[in-house]
């Protein structure tokens, strides 16, 4: 697989930042150091990137051998209890950025979650009193532009994820039956990624998510940790995987459906399979990505099933799962070729069950390409 030129990307973040108009960057999400680093860093950490070209890294010295033995050309400062803070002063004044305009992770505008890493308010407020005369800004925006495009070395690895995110699922559906319960399928797809290489189930929600029958229904429940509920016959159950490779992340979620539907969950299939076709076919380049939403939206109203349908079609896809481009009314971003996305269709009808998409997409010339060969439809069993 094609090397990741991580020097490159340094210069790249530090350019992005004086053209913003930055003296420096300093990144804590999770995705931002992994991105810079090329090392998995679980811990609290930040990275420092000066408009000048200097990057360096502080992270937890109980895991920083790890990282400094695993990562590239990695400059570190270690902190071991709560002087984390105080060691990021040191490192700004140390570059004489004491009267400067620094970029920080705080929030992601238009974003349903927060990312993991983001700034918290007292790591804020410790900066913003110790260091009176910087002037503290948001901005995700100076790597969130960089990493916005994928190059081909972040393509191969995505696709990889995308791969090893197929095994999963397909090993998964085969262990959907009456009486297996939501635990044992989540296992076997836990098993099936491993095995294929995956290092971590990276999402917040418990990693593999296996839900059946009604708690696949929950009203706007885009969550569905696996359980020890028993499937049963005529209903819905929904796989969601996180598999990690080379620090890139696939977000697979796909439905099967164990027998035969109903009038009403036919209904809401009719629905949900328009919908997803809908969104693959609206990621043309050039078109705002809102637009795209308003699309999906709109499936859902001619359907009369709006109110069980979520205005959030998926996210961005990289080293991080919460970053743009998010696909939601609020977006303010344009379907670009070189975008990967996780596209998503979300609709859940208390009573009646419910299906989730997060498909692994790029964004071509064309339109979008599945990074995934499992389709995008209901997988129905017998």
């Amino acid at each position: 697989m094609q090397s990741i030129d991580f020097s490159a990307r340094r210069k790249r973040v530090a350019q992005h930042a004086r053209e913003l108009g930055f003296d420096a960057y300093l990144g804590t999400r999770q995705g931002a150091l992994h991105y810079l680093s090329g090392a998995f860093m679980p811990w609290r950490g930040a990275v420092l990137v000066t408009a000048d070209g200097h990057c360096e890294f502080i992270y937890w010295a109980m895991d920083a051998s790890r990282v400094r033995a695993e990562g590239h050309e990695m400059d570190m400062y270690e902190f071991e209890f709560s002087d984390f803070p105080q060691l990021i002063r040191q490192r700004l004044e140390h570059h004489g950025l004491s009267r400067a305009k620094v970029a920080l992770d705080l929030a992601h505008p238009g974003a349903a979650q927060v990312a993991p890493g983001m700034l918290t308010a007292a790591e804020y407020f410790d900066l913003s009193t110790h260091l009176p005369d910087i002037r503290f800004e948001n901005g995700v925006d100076v790597i969130d532009d960089v990493m916005l495009i994928k190059d081909a070395p972040e393509i191969a690895r995505l696709r990889l994820a995308a791969e090893v995110s197929d095994y999963g699922f397909e090993q998964g559906m085969n262990a959907v039956r009456v009486g297996a319960t939501e635990n044992e399928v989540a296992g076997e797809i836990e098993r099936a990624i491993r095995r294929r290489g995956s290092t971590w189930s990276w999402a917040v929600t418990g990693g593999t998510e296996v839900g059946a029958g009604e708690r696949t229904g929950f009203l706007r429940g885009v969550t569905q940790q696996a359980t020890d509920r028993p499937i049963q016959a005529n209903e819905f159950v929904i796989l969601d995987l996180h598999p990690l490779m080379d620090l890139y992340m696939a977000d697979t979620a796909l439905p099967v459906f164990l027998g035969k539907p109903d009038a009403a969950q036919a209904k809401l299939i009719d629905c949900w399979e328009e919908t997803v076709q809908t969104m693959l076919g609206s990621l043309t380049p050039g078109r705002p990505i809102a637009e795209c939403a308003s699309r999906g939206i709109a499936v859902f109203e001619k359907h009369g099933l709006a109110e069980f349908g979520l205005p959030l079609f998926g996210h961005g896809l990289g080293t991080c799962a919460r970053t743009r481009p998010f696909i939601n009314l609020r977006s303010r971003d344009v379907v670009t070729p070189g975008m990967v996305v996780a596209l998503g269709t979300h609709l859940y009808r208390p009573g009646v069950g419910g299906m989730r998409l997060e498909y692994p997409v790029l964004v071509g010339e064309h339109g979008a390409e599945p990074l995934v060969q499992t389709e995008a439809r209901v997988h129905r069993l017998s």
